[in-house]
């Protein structure tokens, strides 16, 4: 039989896309990784990554083997709970970012519960990507690359829905555009950004994508996408945001777009629900709600505040 340790470092580093990462997840060194992994090679005779620089992929023995192994390690995953069969309702482990919860699941979590009345509902929150890789939950939403996924990522559609496609587009408290000088446009307005400077990978979330028409003054920076959007709603000057976390606040008029729907820049990153246990159907059903419930809500923002956002932007 295969090694079981090398093939569950296998599946680690295959999901995470990195040794580093999935070495932090497992408990290992790298070079304990790397070593699983030669193991694993060795037994199966053939290679089953291709090193890049940067990253990894999957050679197509790697694939062959991710496809074996998927719905595998999902039915082990659901081993516990199945066996369990404790009465009373399941605990349900549902993980995000805090900065999703806080700006959208928070409020609906009532219909949630309503939605799901067999379920005890635990959330968990994780602040890196290593952190919800090590975080055992039953339904995980997970802000993933557009691109970049490795194959093997592919074979998991029967675990993983994605949410609709979101945009990126500044934001300001409407109370703070009455600061704009004559002849000024919100570009004048202290910018807020997320992230340390100079880490900026994707450019829709660069100022410079940003400032053709005019120089602007990057003031503060915040650790992540929650605590900018926070400052943004306290009147601290404008923040980028993403189409699903300000959807409740730009209908409800707290935060206004500065510019129409035609200038957003497309996110180079999607939300995606994804459950380890292929037999899960409790978690297919969630993340499907979870997914219409997005789609609904940035449909409503889109529609209320367009007309707004062009407004305010040349004003």
């Amino acid at each position: 039989m295969p090694p079981f340790a090398g093939l569950l470092t296998f599946e680690a580093v295959l999901r995470l896309g990195s040794m580093t990462l999935a070495a932090d997840e497992l408990g290992l060194t790298q070079s304990a990784v790397s070593h699983r992994i030669r193991a694993l090679e060795r037994f199966f005779g053939v290679p089953l990554l291709e090193r890049l620089n940067p990253g990894l992929r999957a050679t197509e023995a790697g694939l062959r083997l991710a496809r074996e192994l998927a719905p595998l390690l999902g039915t082990i995953a659901g081993m516990r709970r199945r066996i369990a069969d404790q009465p009373g309702p399941r605990v349900f482990r549902l993980g995000l970012s805090p900065s999703l919860l806080a700006w959208w699941l928070s409020p609906r979590l009532p219909s949630l519960c309503n939605a799901f009345p067999d379920l005890s509902i635990e959330v968990c929150t994780w602040d890196t990507a290593a952190e919800a890789a090590r975080t055992e939950v039953d339904l995980a939403l997970l802000w993933l690359p557009q691109s970049g996924k490795l194959q093997a990522d592919r074979m998991e559609e029967a675990r993983e829905l994605p949410f609709p496609s979101e945009s990126v587009f500044p934001v300001v408290a409407p109370g703070l555009l009455g600061s704009i000088g004559p002849g000024q446009d919100w570009r004048a307005l202290p910018l807020l950004a997320k992230g340390r400077r100079g880490e900026e990978t994707e450019r829709e979330w660069s100022w410079a994508t940003w400032l053709r028409k005019g120089p602007g003054h990057e003031a503060l920076r915040f650790r992540d996408i929650g605590s900018s959007l926070q400052a943004a709603l306290d009147g601290n000057g404008v923040a980028l945001a993403r189409s699903l976390l300000v959807a409740d606040a730009l209908r409800q008029q707290r935060l206004m777009r500065l510019t129409g729907l035609g200038e957003a820049q497309a996110c180079s990153n999607t939300q995606v629900a994804r459950w380890r246990d292929p037999h899960d159907r409790t978690a297919e059903r969630m993340a499907a709600w979870l997914v219409s419930s997005a789609g609904q809500d940035m449909t409503a923002g889109e529609d209320m505040t367009a007309s707004e956002g062009m407004a305010a932007g040349a004003s």
